[in-house]
């Protein structure tokens, strides 16, 4: 089975059902880093007769299954999956967060290649056998970006929530600064630390800013720190 990463371009979070909806594939004419080029028509076969056994799994683990996609179809952009992760699972639930808060923003799909071309040195999937879709850390492809996200608020003002944004902002710049495939076993980790204690700096800054509520941003910020560790 060969797998496939890329961002995950998300269309919409529902955190009362624990639905998203977003593309885990896209079709474009520029290979990714794998060198390929997934062509419109790949996923149809699959869609149709192994439509019920496609699961969503945490980074490919068979051992943490999180949901399963609802609907699935092709348009011009690419794969269009409709999620629904179940939250009696605890994974599931801290998918969900990290997806809504923007840190959990990649796919990564497992398949078998069913048939495939190779036009000019590139190869061309023109049919693939899809086995889950994974939610992952890392991305190959930079192309896609977040649109828009719809999520149950938390009881926090309109003060607290710029600042937190902004810490956001900050955290994606140094999670696409660390941006590189997902790691084989024994690969050493990305040196990160100068990017992390200037991140902690602007953190700490934060906290002077008046009313702001710093256990609740401490606690989404901690979460996310934890993935880059």
């Amino acid at each position: 089975m060969e797998r496939k990463t890329l961002k995950f371009e998300v269309k919409d979070i529902d955190e009362s059902d624990g639905t998203f909806t977003g593309y885990a594939s896209t079709f474009t004419s520029v290979p990714d880093s794998y060198g390929d080029v997934v062509d419109k028509g790949a996923f149809k076969k699959t869609i149709k007769e192994n439509n019920s056994r496609i699961k969503i799994l945490w980074n490919h683990s068979v051992m943490e299954p999180i949901g399963k996609p609802v609907e699935m179809y092709e348009d011009d952009t690419g794969l269009l999956v409709k999620g629904k992760l179940t939250l009696g699972v605890q994974r599931a639930k801290e998918t969900l967060a990290l997806m809504k808060d923007g840190v959990i923003n990649e796919m990564s799909i497992g398949y078998d290649t069913i048939t495939e071309q190779i036009v000019k040195g590139v190869r061309h999937l023109k049919e693939v056998k899809l086995y889950d879709v994974s939610p992952v850390t890392f991305a190959a492809n930079p192309s896609a970006m977040i649109l828009d996200v719809k999520a149950v608020e938390h009881a926090i003002s309109t003060n607290d929530i710029e600042p937190v944004k902004e810490a956001v902002k900050a955290l994606q710049a140094l999670l696409v600064k660390c941006e590189v495939e997902e790691p084989s076993p024994g690969t050493p980790e990305p040196e990160i630390e100068p990017e992390a204690a200037k991140l902690d700096e602007a953190l700490d800054a934060l906290l002077t800013i008046p009313d702001f509520d710093a256990s609740e941003a401490g606690r989404k910020l901690d979460a996310m720190l934890a993935t880059i560790k």
